[in-house]
């Protein structure tokens, strides 16, 4: 859902971000969408020698016992003469993970790699399941999940018969991905919040706190359905079925961040040179100031 954005209200403290130790890569926790702002600058602290040759960075992320994979909005990302961001929306919950970005330069090659950890916190009951929208990270919701009763995994297995004997010939290729049924309680604003994820297609990711023992799981939602609880004006419950996918493609893939894009910014300011009295950098600029 968009965010309205008041030019003349005071800017908000962002937290202090997570830095490289070269000063290059920076990290910012967004709380308020269970998050990752991330930035780099190659003209900060001692300068990359060849940072004005630099166009674009890949940034992979890398989760605890996992490979390394791209994030969405940096696969790769544009940095112009050093300089980008780019918005993480799928780090596990509760957990460090480790941040490498790698400049890529006008003529194809690469230069050094950038580091950092930092850790997304995860939710606190009731309210413990986050169900996000990849294609619009402000679409995403922290929700109470009522039941989630089980995870099936289908047997993929065919099977003929063999004559003079009493066993089949078999092969079993791998189980097919989990499929369950969930039960979500909604209220106030939350209601239509939640109606338009379970009833928009695309892909959702689902995560949750590390004790409830459920892996985080992209997925479709089917058959959604509403009830009214006590009165219309009242809470909801949601119900809906869950399939699971595989990640979606990330290569190319734009930066989208929870309430900021270029439509928000030419509706919030009048002119370029409101813009450049609000925002001192590119950086300011592309992540509404998170980072600097």
């Amino acid at each position: 859902m968009p965010m309205i954005v008041d030019p003349s209200a005071p800017h908000i403290t962002p937290p202090t971000p997570a830095v490289s130790p070269d000063g290059w890569l920076t990290a910012s926790v967004d709380a308020t969408y269970a998050g990752v702002v991330l930035g780099v600058d190659y003209r900060a602290a001692t300068p990359y020698a060849r940072a004005t040759d630099v166009r674009k960075v890949r940034i992979l992320r890398t989760d605890p016992g996992q490979q390394a994979v791209p994030v969405r909005s940096a696969d790769p990302a544009w940095a112009i003469e050093g300089v980008g961001a780019a918005y993480d929306h799928e780090a596990p919950l509760g957990v460090a993970v480790v941040y490498t970005a790698t400049p890529i330069l006008a003529d194809g090659s690469t230069g050094p790699s950038s580091s950092l950890a930092v850790t997304v916190d995860e939710p606190t009951p009731p309210a413990d399941v986050w169900i996000k929208s990849l294609d619009e990270p402000g679409l995403s919701a922290r929700v109470t999940v009522t039941a989630w009763p089980q995870l099936q995994w289908s047997a993929r297995i065919d099977s003929a018969d063999v004559a003079g004997s009493p066993f089949p010939a078999t092969s079993q290729d791998v189980y097919a991905a989990a499929t369950s049924d969930i039960t979500i309680d909604a209220e106030g604003e939350q209601i239509e919040l939640l109606r338009t994820l379970l009833t928009t297609p695309g892909v959702r990711l689902i995560q949750t706190r590390g004790a409830n023992q459920r892996p985080d799981q992209f997925v479709l939602f089917g058959d959604p359905a509403e009830a009214v609880d006590t009165t219309p004006d009242g809470p909801r419950t949601f119900t809906a079925s869950v399939r699971q996918v595989a990640r979606p493609d990330t290569a190319g893939q734009p930066m989208r961040m929870p309430g900021w894009s270029w439509d928000n910014l030419a509706a919030n300011y009048g002119s370029y040179d409101a813009v450049a009295a609000t925002f001192a950098t590119y950086q300011q600029l592309a992540t509404n100031g998170v980072l600097g």
